[in-house]
C-alpha cells in the first residue's frame, strides 16, 4: 500500500496521531506500506517499533534540487527554510520562522545532516577501497604475467642448452664414427693409426671440458687449523702440530686421535706437506726419507663401484662425496642413462671437486656412457 503524506490536510498533532494509528494497524494487516511524511513524529517511529524503517530521497541544497538517490535508514529533513532563504524571503523572516520551529527540530535536523555526512563519508571511502582493490588486482596481474614469462624463459634456455649438448655429443660422435671407418678401410697401418689418434685428441679437446686444475701440494698443518680426514670422512682440529715422524694429534668430536700426516689434507683439498726426516750417522751425511706415492688401484671392484641409479641429484652428491673423500683412486660411477640429469649432476660435482683430477665415460665393457670414471688423488 502506498500512502502520500499520510495525515495531512488537517491539524498536525491530530494528522500526526491518526497516521500514527493507521501505520501501525497497516504493519499488522498489509504484506508492504510505504508513506511520504514530513511529520517529525512518524519520523520517529523507526525508533520505537523495529517493523518500520525510514528511508529518504538525497536532496542538493546547492542545487536546490533533489538528487534521486535513494539513501536507506536516513529519515528526510525538511528543507523549506533554507528554499525560502534561496527563493529571497528576507533573512529576518527565516531566523523568525527557524525560531518558531524550536530546539527539538532543529536539533533533529542536525542529527540528519550528521548522518548524510557519515554516509557520504562511508561512501567516499568505499569508493577508495575499491580503487585500491583494483590497483591490487592489477598488480597481480602484473607480478603473475611477468613471472611466467620468466618461468618461460627459464625453461626455453634450458632447452637450447640440452639442445647444445646434445648437438656437441651427436657431433662428437659423427666424427669418431668418420675415424673408425677410415681405419675399418683396408689394412690400417701405423700411419693410419696415428692420424687417427690425433683426430681423436682433436675431438676431446673440442668437446670434453678441461679437468679442474690439481690442487697445489705444500700445505702444512698449523694448530687450530681445521682438516678433512678422508679415511674417515671426517673433519677435525689440528691440537699438535706434526712431528718429526710426520704425525700429529687431532680432535673431532670428543674424541682424540693421532693421525698421519698424508692421511690429512685441507678443507679445500691440498695435500699436506710431507716432513723430512733426518737420520745422522758417524761420518755420514743426512739422509733424507719421503714417502713413497701409493699407486691407486686401476681396477674396477665392488669398493670402488659407486650405484647411484634412482638417486635424486642432491642426495647423488652426498653418497658422491663420502665416496671420494674414501677413495684411493680411481671409482666407478654407475648413473645410468635416463633423461641424462643425473649424468650431469655427477659431471657438474665431478668437475668442482678439488680431489678429482678427471674424469671420462667407462669403458664398453664396464658400462660405456651409463658408467662415469672419476680418477680421484
Amino acid at each position: 500500500m502506498l500512502l502520500d503524506e499520510v495525515g495531512a490536510g488537517t491539524d498536525p498533532a491530530e494528522g500526526s496521531a491518526l497516521a500514527i494509528a493507521l501505520l501501525c494497524y497497516l504493519a499488522e494487516h498489509a504484506q508492504l506500506t510505504m508513506a511520504t511524511t514530513h511529520f517529525g513524529e512518524l519520523k520517529a517511529l523507526k525508533y520505537q517499533d523495529e517493523r518500520f524503517e525510514n528511508a529518504s530521497v538525497e536532496f542538493d541544497e546547492a542545487t536546490l534540487s533533489p538528487t534521486y538517490r535513494l539513501l536507506w535508514g536516513i529519515p528526510g529533513r525538511s528543507n523549506a527554510l533554507a528554499i525560502a532563504r534561496r527563493l529571497g524571503l528576507k533573512p529576518e523572516v527565516v531566523e523568525a520562522a527557524k525560531s518558531n520551529l524550536g530546539g527539538a527540530t532543529d536539533e533533529v535536523n542536525q542529527v540528519i545532516a550528521g548522518l548524510e555526512a557519515q554516509r557520504r563519508h562511508q561512501e567516499t571511502k568505499a569508493a577508495q577501497a575499491q580503487d585500491l582493490l583494483q590497483q591490487a588486482e592489477r598488480l597481480y596481474k602484473e607480478v603473475t604475467a611477468k613471472a611466467t614469462a620468466l618461468q618461460e624463459r627459464e625453461r626455453d634456455l634450458r632447452a637450447s642448452q640440452e639442445i647444445a649438448v646434445q648437438q656437441a655429443i651427436a657431433q662428437a660422435k659423427n666424427e669418431i664414427a668418420k675415424v673408425i671407418r677410415r681405419l675399418q678401410q683396408g689394412t690400417p697401418t701405423a700411419q693410419d693409426a696415428q692420424q687417427a689418434t690425433n683426430a681423436l685428441n682433436q675431438i676431446t679437446e673440442k668437446f670434453i671440458p678441461q679437468p679442474p686444475p690439481k690442487p697445489k701440494q705444500g700445505y702444512v698443518p698449523k694448530v687450530g687449523d681445521r682438516i678433512r680426514i678422508p679415511k674417515l670422512g671426517q673433519t677435525a682440529e689440528v691440537l699438535t702440530a706434526p712431528d718429526e715422524d710426520g704425525e700429529l694429534t687431532v680432535r673431532f668430536g670428543i674424541m682424540k686421535m693421532t693421525v698421519k700426516l698424508e692421511d690429512v689434507e685441507s678443507l679445500d683439498g691440498k695435500k699436506a706437506e710431507p716432513v723430512i726426516k733426518e737420520h745422522k750417522s758417524k761420518g755420514e751425511s743426512r739422509v733424507v726419507e719421503t714417502p713413497a706415492p701409493a699407486t691407486a688401484p686401476a681396477i674396477r671392484t665392488s669398493q670402488n663401484t659407486v650405484d647411484l641409479r634412482g638417486r635424486r641429484v642432491p642426495d647423488a652428491e652426498m653418497i658422491l662425496d663420502k665416496a671420494i673423500s674414501e677413495a684411493t683412486g680411481p671409482i666407478w660411477i654407475i648413473h645410468g642413462h635416463g633423461t641424462g640429469k643425473l649424468r650431469q649432476g655427477v659431471h657438474a660435482f665431478l668437475k668442482q671437486h678439488p680431489r678429482v683430477s678427471r674424469y671420462e665415460a667407462a669403458e664398453q665393457s664396464d658400462g660405456g656412457t651409463g658408467v662415469t670414471v672419476a680418477y680421484v688423488e
